[in-house]
């Protein structure tokens, strides 16, 4: 490997679903005080690369929900200009880590638990030579297999059904799990639940989700948000240990023995939270949602834990100059290179202004447009709306909420509300009374507009015909 490339393969490891404070080595954590008394996970491997490594503990996603969020970190770019702003919705249409690597002579590998988000239906397998659904050791076999490549392993479980992803992963553990959920339902629950889905699973598979699925929704209407979150963080320990440790300690070692250089570069997309106006992520503004974790481990890398908030944005910036990958247009990102922090250059010393927004369907909708995707039918348009949108200025963050789901979950209604939080020096934010701050609602707005329709300034006919003439295809 060159100098200017000091890194033969570049990992990006992608835990879904993984907020900033589920990991044991950032002492800032919100979710004690929202869930007092719960008992907090072990995450040894996780604590280990964050101590070795340059851990950013204050990095705010753009989206709650997997397509945008990845989006954005691959991309450096806001969902504005990546084309990925809804939840279900749009195309990857900009150039992303994987296109620049390519470019300069890496192979680019992709290994998902979620294909049907991160996948061609959404534009995600561009400029990928290798895609694989679920098989970790044969994307480690892949990575291992070339001289140079830049490369994604997402794991999907952290994310519902917590810690098992599906019966091949979760075993028996998932079943009783199941069967512990269900002991704390009534009879009378309904058994049908909507089939919303990220990945493909078997028909036992899909049977099981299902059934954890309903004794989550009834958990949910009755309010039992600690049990949830408690089941979220025990998710967290059982996927490390069974499945992420194995991976991550196999990894290393063979590039190690192979005498090659690693950096490892992993994030997590989105967080987890339960509140009324919080079904896990996709719906939620929550900071403990959008406050996502950060850690760069590699040969050069200066060991650190870093307090002040980033972007999702900064990833890819990021790591194009750590690794020595060239962007020739540097005005394409969005997000500012921190590079010079992770290699002890430099250090933050403000807050950087962030923003997210949710875009979401009503659940109905997307049950019958997915059958038909699925199904290989035309499915049509859905339709989504700005639930809601979150900006931070320095310590301050105005939520903006539009809509909220009624009928469990399954109908989207109007309901605007606005509210100002204020964060203390550590990190944890502070319902602020009065109006809210001119500048944040400035920044929604200015943002919102870049979304919009663009307007119809089609010249007149007579133009129309003279541009024609000179063989513009009007």
């Amino acid at each position: 490997m060159s100098v200017s490339q000091p890194y033969d393969h570049v990992v990006f490891i992608s835990l879904d679903c993984l907020r900033s404070d589920g990991v044991g080595a950032n002492p800032h954590k919100l979710w004690p005080l929202r869930y007092p008394g719960l008992r907090a996970p072990a995450t040894p491997v996780l604590d280990d690369l964050a101590h070795s490594g340059a851990f950013f503990t204050n990095v705010i996603a753009s989206a709650p929900y997997t397509s945008a969020a990845h989006a954005t970190v691959f991309t450096g770019q806001y969902p504005a200009r990546h084309g990925l702003h809804a939840f279900y919705e749009g195309f990857l249409r900009s150039p992303s880590v994987f296109t620049h690597a390519r470019r300069a002579g890496r192979q680019t590998l992709m290994k998902v638990d979620f294909p049907v988000i991160l996948g061609d239906q959404l534009g995600f397998t561009a400029d990928i030579d290798t895609y694989l659904v679920e098989e970790d050791q044969k994307f480690i076999d892949a990575v291992l297999a070339t001289e140079t490549s830049l490369s994604l392993a997402h794991f999907a479980g952290m994310h519902m059904p917590y810690g098992f992803h599906n019966l091949r992963f979760g075993g028996s553990a998932y079943q009783e799990k199941i069967a512990w959920m269900e002991s704390l339902l009534p009879e009378e629950v309904p058994h049908q639940v909507d089939e919303l889905n990220e990945t493909y699973r078997t028909p036992a598979d899909m049977a099981l989700f299902l059934r954890y699925k309903r004794a989550v929704n009834y958990l949910y209407a009755a309010g039992q948000y600690d049990t949830l979150f408690q089941m979220y963080l025990d998710g967290i320990e059982f996927f490390l240990k069974s499945r992420f440790e194995p991976f991550l300690t196999q990894l290393v070692d063979r590039v190690r023995q192979a005498g090659k250089t690693l950096l490892l570069v992993l994030f997590g997309d989105h967080g987890q939270q339960f509140e009324d106006d919080s079904y896990g992520n996709f719906n939620s503004l929550e900071e403990g949602v959008l406050r996502i974790p950060l850690i760069i481990a590699g040969d050069g890398v200066a060991q650190g834990r870093h307090l002040r908030r980033i972007r999702s944005a900064d990833i890819a910036p990021t790591v194009m100059e750590l690794a020595g990958i060239d962007v020739p247009w540097r005005g394409l990102f969005d997000g500012e290179s921190r590079a010079g922090v992770v290699r002890g250059a430099t250090a933050l010393t403000e807050d950087a202004p962030a923003l997210a927004q949710a875009y979401t369907s009503d659940a109905r909708q997307f049950v019958h447009y997915q059958k038909r995707q699925r199904a290989g039918e035309d499915p049509g348009a859905l339709p989504h709306v700005l639930l809601g949108e979150s900006a931070y200025l320095d310590r301050t963050r105005l939520v903006r909420l539009n809509y909220r789901y009624t009928d469990q979950m399954s109908r989207l209604a109007p309901d605007e509300r606005v509210r100002t939080e204020r964060f203390d020096e550590n990190t944890i934010p502070h319902v602020q009374a009065g109006a809210p701050d001119p500048k944040l609602l400035a920044v929604l707005d200015d943002y919102n507009r870049s979304l919009g329709p663009a307007r119809n300034n089609a010249p007149p006919e007579s133009v129309r015909e003279g541009l024609r003439s000179l063989g513009y295809p009007l």
